[in-house]
């Protein structure tokens, strides 16, 4: 390649060289892949990968993504297995030893002492005649005609298809367990899809001393100033049971000033609406977002039976990023 050459001739010619590198891919996904899928699905223990240098990194994040869909995993270093990490291992774990000349050393010493644990071992290279494919139980071959590095060296293709290999293996396996979003949002609570699958009515709501509630017969002056004090722009209304009878918003004191000349001498039963959209507190907070989305609201009232237990603002919803 001339160092003359532009390097958005080089940046596309990589990118030619590693989609040429998966497609190819495709012809290593046969029977033995669905053979190592199979065998890893009935796993009852952990799936382990390991591996050096760049093969390690790429490790790394199969590992995470496996572990993110459904199939605990963890990434072990071939080098420190060697002095100490192998006592993580367990009897009823699959390792997944990733080398793509199939004769790094530090991980070949590994493979047998791994075996001798009573593991199975998933060896995956780019020769079916490696060390690593004759020593390991199951072996996938993972061969690329070239390295997009010029000096054909650097391991950049083939670095590419072994990391396409670990997502479809990961999907694969999502399938096989029939893994749902729900699933996914337990090991990602922190994520928006989480959030919006996990967090229930109950675990966003305003409650207890912040509810904005006054009695039925508070004057107009107490209402204005509880749905101030409270900052939804509501206030419910409760009768002298503690029933809540009804809801006043901002609006709705907007609209008794404009039609009422004593407005002052109304009560919270005159200016309040009685009917008010409720949920549960199991409801999913997005179903709630929902809800208010659909009916141009800013807040539900959470009921537990006939109890008003709490309240969920629109504006909450937004900031958490449901």
């Amino acid at each position: 390649m001339s160092k003359d050459k532009k390097s958005i001739d080089i940046a596309r010619q990589v990118i030619d060289d590693e989609v040429e590198a998966l497609i190819g891919l495709k012809d290593y996904i046969d029977e033995k892949f669905e053979e190592i899928v199979d065998v890893i699905y009935k796993c009852k223990g952990r799936l382990i990968l390991t591996g050096i240098g760049k093969s390690g990194h790429i490790s790394k994040k199969i590992s995470a993504t496996l572990s993110s869909t459904g199939t605990s995993s963890f990434f072990m270093h071939s080098t420190e297995a060697f002095h100490g990490d192998l006592g993580m291992i367990q009897s009823n774990d699959i390792v997944i030893a990733i080398s793509y000349s199939g004769e790094t050393e530090d991980l070949l010493k590994t493979v047998p002492i791994i075996k001798k644990l009573g593991c199975s071992v998933i060896g995956v290279s780019g020769n079916d005649e490696s060390t690593l494919a004759k020593i390991s139980d199951y072996h996938q071959l993972i061969k690329v005609e070239k390295e997009a590095c010029p000096l054909d060296l650097a391991p950049t293709s083939s670095a590419t298809a072994t990391l396409v290999w670990g997502d479809a293996l990961a999907i694969s396996l999502m399938n096989k367990k029939d893994f749902k979003p729900e699933d996914f949002a337990k090991s990602h609570p922190g994520g928006t899809l989480g959030k919006r699958l996990l967090l229930s009515a109950k675990d966003v709501m305003v409650s207890g001393d912040e509810l904005p509630i006054i009695n039925y017969d508070a004057l107009s002056k107490d209402v204005i100033k509880i749905i101030s004090e409270k900052g939804m722009g509501v206030t419910f209304v409760k009768d002298q049971d503690n029933n809540v009878i009804g809801l006043i918003t901002d609006g709705d004191i907007r609209r008794a000033i404009d039609k009422s000349n004593y407005f002052f001498d109304m009560t919270a039963q005159d200016i309040m609406s009685k009917d008010f959209i409720s949920v549960s507190p199991n409801d999913l907070a997005s179903e709630c977002l929902n809800i208010m989305v659909e009916k141009k609201i800013g807040c539900l009232a959470v009921m537990d039976s006939n109890d008003l237990v709490g309240v969920i603002n629109q504006k909450d919803l937004v900031k958490l990023g449901i």
